[in-house]
């Protein structure tokens, strides 16, 4: 597709914003200081809008958004006719952005959504999606589509990294009530992917099971608790949420998980940092592991005495006993 372009010098105070908030979401430091050491390398594209005193952004909103920054009062931008079809505008944005930075999860949501208006599933599957920096999948086609119909607030996350593709996708299928549920603890809570992945399966499994909402799941008193207690630092807040959920689960597994702690503590086993015991994966099977860290033989013969004296300690048969 051939379209003329040409380069005009256009006030800031006429550039349209509004439809580029996807891309705005990167803090643009960095465009700053470039901008005030070198100038401006690679103008924006603008498109005029009707009535030609007003444009909109094709690309380089962050761009724009660093010049305003410096009170720069005109930037040089490169200027497609007011008839350029949508579909151009919007590759122009795409490839003036695929080889020099990372689209942000809500970027890539908003990006396929725009593109389905223009072209097949095959053909965005299959032509853009790597683009985007996504594999050519349709699975992965269609948890976008979900994502891109979150909420605004769960779109912020998604721009900033805090909201995976698989947790957002799977987020977009519950009720708002179930939703709005869960936001305290991706609001609050630093989650890796597989951790967001965890909960939701979670408390999939506890509503399931109970059959209850996955609100009323989220409601319960001391999952609240564990996400607000003030004395608790963030990670550690993480992990209650964790213990908590894992318990509901998994209550046999964590009951004996917790009296095997409790009885290593108890037995001074938890005092040495280069030994631990291990039971048999989820307590079944006969077989305990004992890892040993040592240096050098005279500390790996000090362990292995430690090792004789907490094996003789009164209880341990019974800790091992099943």
């Amino acid at each position: 597709m051939t379209i003329p372009i040409r380069l005009q010098e256009v006030p800031l105070s006429q550039i349209d914003f509004s439809d580029a908030a996807a891309e705005m979401a990167a803090n643009p430091d960095g465009l700053r200081t470039s901008l005030l050491a070198v100038g401006l390398i690679n103008p924006p594209w603008l498109k005029p809008q009707p009535g030609g005193r007003r444009f909109g952004v094709v690309t380089g909103a962050r761009r724009l958004q660093a010049a305003a920054d410096l009170g720069w009062q005109e930037i040089t931008a490169r200027l497609v006719p007011a008839g350029a079809p949508d579909l151009y505008c919007l590759l122009v944005h795409v490839m003036d952005n695929a080889f020099t930075r990372e689209f942000n999860l809500r970027e890539q949501a908003d990006l396929a959504v725009r593109l389905l208006e223009h072209g097949d599933v095959e053909t965005v599957t299959a032509k853009y999606l790597p683009y985007l920096g996504l594999p050519p999948s349709r699975s992965h086609l269609s948890r976008l589509i979900k994502t891109a119909a979150l909420e605004a607030p769960w779109q912020e996350l998604a721009a900033s990294g805090r909201l995976g593709l698989t947790a957002a996708a799977r987020l977009a299928d519950w009720d708002p009530a179930a939703r709005a549920a869960a936001w305290p603890f991706w609001d609050s809570l630093r989650l890796s992917q597989s951790k967001q992945e965890e909960l939701l399966d979670q408390v999939a499994i506890l509503a399931r099971r109970e059959g209850i909402s996955p609100a009323a799941v989220l409601a319960h008193d001391e999952l609240g608790r564990a996400l607000t207690e003030p004395d608790r630092t963030p990670q550690e807040r993480v992990q209650a949420v964790r213990r908590h959920l894992y318990a509901q689960v998994y209550p046999r597994l964590s009951a004996a998980r917790v009296a095997f702690e409790t009885a290593l503590s108890r037995l001074g086993w938890k005092r040495s940092p280069r030994l631990r015991l291990h039971p048999p994966a989820v307590f079944e099977g006969p077989d305990f592991q004992l890892e040993i860290k040592f240096r050098d033989a005279p500390e790996l013969q000090q362990l292995l005495a430690e090792i004789a004296r907490l094996t003789q300690a009164e209880g341990f048969d019974d800790l091992t006993h099943r």
